[in-house]
């Protein structure tokens, strides 16, 4: 069914509102890991190893995920997920115990990835077509920044007017968990059920109409499955490396918590702008350069963090890195699937390919959580950190070099505009 310019635009608007919202109550950490660890009476240790338990199930969501968005509505998909995720959140402001928190975590790796997450992904391919993934990515992206920060900024001010850390983080949970069924309705009202067909008239991204069902061994077989994978993987790693930057100003450079989620919230604010000028020369330039340059950048200010001390005449370079660490961050997550497009993946392969990627792609989220707290244990805070940010210098290099050789793959046709 054809849409009008208005009608295209609020689906789209829709999309990203639930991209954004499905997230904030599984990853609330990444703004208030020490208000969680007051709150539930845990360890950074333990709080991480929720985030683990949800990666482990989503790791093992993505296969069957990329199979169900090539076959069922994403209407349906979509707006299933955002509701029982949203009561799962009302459960957590029940403030439960440690038991519950990591079945909730596990019930969300299905709601936010089984049923969500590449059906979410083929629809914004849709909506970008053939010429235009990179500014279709990069405005994909820098809604959901823009919705990021404006759903952290509120939800800082609810924070700080809750009276305790424990009120203030109920307050926070129960506000998310009212946004993503808002998120819920309007994806049931505004997205059509075709939207997860491919479009007619659609030419692939080989310029092939391919008329044979996709199977497994298509995607398995293909070096640049695997190349776009070990991108995925040092992208979403060093992104979420981000997450510990609240954690680390508060104990290495002994700032107070309120200060670490406002830092976090500076952070967020750098995802538009990064999105948008990522998406805007991912079309010009190909999106594998921006990716390139991003690695390269993380690369720097990683180095950097791990190198220097976390002394408190220091923190006005904190202020930089984790601004530039946060721009590099948020254009890698805005362009990185365009490069489906650029390798010539087919259309009709998105789900399959999402599914199969995102498995090696998102597998971080079975470690990367507790890493740091891990090397703080080990080494103090300190040195801690210090060893954590090395860690992640090391993968900047292997995202660099993993995009350098899956743009030089044979079976990669580069789509130009």
């Amino acid at each position: 069914m054809a849409q009008s310019k208005a009608q295209r635009w609020l689906y789209f608007g829709s999309l990203v509102l639930a991209a954004e919202s499905i997230y904030m109550l599984p990853y609330l950490r990444k703004t208030f890991q020490t208000s969680m660890e007051v709150s539930f009476g845990l360890g950074a240790v333990e709080i991480g190893l929720l985030n683990s338990m949800y990666g482990l199930v989503a790791l093992a969501a993505y296969f069957p995920g990329g199979w169900l968005a090539d076959r069922i509505s994403a209407r349906k998909l979509l707006a299933f997920s955002l509701f029982s995720t949203g009561l799962g959140g009302l459960y957590m402001a029940s403030l439960p115990s440690e038991t519950g928190l990591v079945l909730l975590h596990a019930c969300w790796g299905v709601t936010s990835i089984l049923t969500f997450w590449a059906a979410l992904i083929k629809a914004v391919r849709n909506w970008g077509g053939a010429q235009q993934q990179g500014i279709g990515f990069g405005l994909f992206e820098a809604g959901r920044g823009l919705v990021a920060a404006l759903l952290a900024s509120v939800a800082i001010l609810a924070f700080a007017h809750g009276g305790s850390p424990t009120d203030g983080l109920v307050k926070v949970i129960t506000y998310y968990s009212l946004a993503t069924f808002v998120a819920g309705a309007l994806v049931w009202l505004l997205v059509p059920d075709e939207l997860h067909c491919e479009p007619a008239g659609e030419i692939p991204a080989d310029g092939v109409t391919e008329t044979q069902p996709t199977h497994w061994r298509d995607i398995l077989t293909k070096s640049r499955s695997w190349l776009l994978a070990s991108v995925i993987f040092c992208a979403y790693f060093l992104y979420l490396g981000t997450f510990d930057f609240p954690a680390y100003a508060e104990r290495g450079y002994e700032q107070t918590k309120l200060f670490g989620a406002q830092l976090a919230t500076f952070r967020d604010w750098m995802r538009p702008l990064a999105a948008v000028c990522a998406g805007l020369i991912a079309d010009r330039l190909h999106p594998s350069r921006v990716v390139g340059v991003s690695f390269c950048l993380l690369l720097i200010i990683y180095l950097s963090l791990a190198l220097l001390p976390s002394e408190p005449s220091l923190l006005w370079l904190l202020w930089g890195q984790v601004a530039v660490a946060a721009l590099a961050g948020f254009a890698l997550r805005a362009v990185f699937y365009a490069l489906l497009q650029e390798t010539g993946v087919p259309l009709s392969q998105t789900g399959m390919t999402v599914g199969f990627v995102s498995v090696i792609g998102y597998a971080p989220d079975l470690f990367a959580h507790t890493l740091a707290g891990n090397f703080v244990e080990w080494f103090g805070v300190d040195m801690g950190y210090r060893y954590y940010f090395a860690c992640l210098s090391v993968f900047s290099c292997l995202g660099l070099l993993a995009t350098w050789q899956l743009v030089r793959q044979p079976d990669s046709h580069t789509v130009t505009s």
